[in-house]
């Protein structure tokens, strides 16, 4: 089967739970409210995708019958622990993809230690919970080698 047909059955079905089950949906519908990519794209694109969307998507008379359950709004999150200060204006999957391991690990060099933690709380690199006693000079090793594997998973994500 084609990854095309094999996508559309995968949205058919989403579609169809979130019709059915209205907390599937809400909880669909939150994740796609709070997402926040960590790509870099381009502004021509993140332009076209909003002159598109509202053409592209179905009218809601299509989409909804007369007696739909609406969902209700979600609520938000409850706030986690916030980050130790202010994480830098990096994205560091990006540079990495950009500028590679040098390159990044040029643009964390200026960063003090409170930064490189917000930066790893901001863009979710500890996973595991294992940063909080690592160094400056560590962190930052941490920081890069978490970017590498982000971008060898997009890419054979993106692979097909």
């Amino acid at each position: 089967m084609s990854l095309n047909k094999t996508l559309d059955r995968l949205f058919d079905e989403i579609r169809r739970e979130a019709k059915r089950n209205p907390e599937f949906a809400d909880r669909l519908d939150a994740v796609l409210q709070r997402h926040e990519s960590r790509r870099d794209v381009p502004d021509e694109v993140l332009e076209d995708a909003v002159q598109e969307g509202p053409a592209a998507a179905p009218s809601k008379s299509k989409r909804n019958k007369p007696n739909a359950v609406v969902p209700s709004a979600p609520q938000p999150p409850e706030p986690v622990a916030p980050p130790v200060g202010l994480a830098p204006d990096i994205n560091p999957a990006g540079i990495f993809r950009k500028s590679g391991e040098d390159g990044l690990a040029a643009a964390l060099a200026d960063q003090d230690l409170g930064a490189l933690r917000a930066l790893v709380a901001e863009h979710n690199l500890d996973p595991s919970g294992v940063t909080s006693s690592l160094t400056r000079d560590e962190l930052a090793a941490h920081i890069v080698s978490q970017a590498k594997r982000r971008a060898e998973r997009d890419e054979k994500m993106f692979d097909y």
